[in-house]
């Protein structure tokens, strides 16, 4: 026989074993929402890997939200059962739709394209870490801080140990290390041995801005030696031995500081030749170097008029310059259809990244993912991933055809 208080006691009670059972309906729609975010179209191809990563990143970042902000709440069973069951389609129809998108954009740019286990492995990951997170929340944590621990201590070496060695320089270019003594000293120095080998005789002379770890695209220098059939002369001056995106986030304007040097120290030395016996003065830039090149130019435009000829900016960061010159000087500025790095900007959390209006979209031509605050930024950042995958034209790798000549560019 069942009394009055035993029934109250058991409605009491059932709400908390239902919260055993299922989680509250925050918390499945919130992780359907993860998923969603991290399955939506992507701008460059993605491996099953990265995929089933991302998405599990995202899962477990949103079933965390939802357990904390469902806290404490009864857990409706209806409303729990609903919740888990869409929020298990609305993931199983994002992964079959972007599944869908990722074999679009593999035949835009020539990849192979990817079967029914890219399509598992990125929903299944979202089933297993959502149900980790929920039912052995402390299992899940510590596995997360060892795996936070190995890929730790995985990582390189960082800046206490000393600066890293920059990457091979491209045979043809005269570099200046960023050794011991100001960028002044250092300029002067790389102008006089320029100078020693013949430089002011050579028709043209760029001026190569490194990226932040003080590489030059060879594919850039190539185009330059076969558009001056070899009568040109490329120089550059290393400002930083950090990765690209390091020295973006740390310290940018050491590379339009370093450029600005460079290109006084070559102007003044051409400056003592006749006009008609001087060497055309380029500027050419890409990803960090790019947003450096652009400080060049701008100085030149305000303090040596018509000295340079002509820079190229190639994959620049987005927003990272002005969207228009603001002068009659030849700036061109190259972004590849498929490039995530001219796309990827801060403001893109709340707003699409605004190109140049002289960019030119060059490379392989490749369907854009539409965009969407937040969700947009996140897929550009996961993209930058795969950036350097691809071969020329495709993401942000460049081919020769970048320093052709400013008609022959588009």
């Amino acid at each position: 026989m069942i009394t009055a208080p035993d029934v109250a006691v058991d409605r009491l009670r059932f709400p908390r074993r239902a919260s055993v059972g299922l989680p509250h309906p925050l918390v499945s729609c919130l992780a359907a929402f993860g998923a969603v975010a991290a399955l939506w179209p992507s701008g460059l191809p993605r491996s099953s890997l990265i995929s089933a990563a991302l998405v599990a990143g995202c899962v477990a970042v949103a079933t965390i939200t939802g357990l904390l902000l469902a806290r404490r709440r009864p857990v409706p069973p209806v409303g729990a059962v609903a919740a888990a069951a869409g929020g298990v389609g609305a993931t199983w129809i994002a992964a079959l739709i972007s599944g869908a998108w990722q074999n679009d954009l593999r035949s835009d740019l020539g990849a192979p394209p990817v079967g029914a286990e890219w399509v598992v492995m990125s929903a299944l990951s979202a089933m297993v870490v959502f149900g980790l997170v929920v039912w052995l929340p402390r299992t899940t944590a510590v596995g997360c801080a060892m795996i936070a621990a190995l890929v730790a201590g995985a990582l390189p070496a960082g800046a206490d140990d000393g600066p890293a060695e920059p990457p091979p320089t491209p045979a043809g270019v005269l570099y200046g290390p960023g050794e011991a003594g100001s960028a002044d000293q250092r300029a002067a120095e790389l102008v006089a041995r320029w100078v020693g080998d013949g430089g002011l005789d050579r028709e043209a002379v760029v001026i190569a801005v490194p990226t932040g770890s003080g590489w030059v695209d060879p594919s850039a220098v190539r185009g330059y030696v076969d558009r001056f059939g070899g009568d040109v002369d490329v120089l550059a001056l290393q400002y930083s031995a950090r990765p690209s995106w390091q020295t973006f986030v740390a310290d940018r304007s050491a590379a339009g500081h370093s450029a600005i040097v460079l290109l006084r120290a070559v102007l003044d030395t051409v400056a003592g030749r006749a006009p008609g016996e001087r060497p055309a003065v380029h500027v050419y830039g890409q990803s960090v170097g790019a947003v450096g090149a652009e400080a060049a130019r701008v100085w030149a435009v305000a303090e040596r008029p018509g000295a340079v000829t002509e820079t190229v900016l190639s994959g620049v960061p987005g927003d990272s310059v002005a969207r228009r010159s603001g002068d009659d000087s030849d700036r061109v500025i190259l972004a590849n259809a498929s490039d995530p790095i001219p796309r990827w900007s801060l403001a893109s959390i709340w707003r699409p990244t605004r190109q140049p209006h002289d960019a030119r979209i060059v490379g392989r031509p490749a369907r854009q993912p539409p965009w969407l605050p937040v969700i947009g930024f996140l897929q550009t950042s996961a993209d930058l991933l795969g950036s350097l995958d691809g071969d020329p034209g495709v993401g942000h790798r460049y081919g020769a055809s970048q320093t052709s000549s400013l008609s022959d560019a588009g």
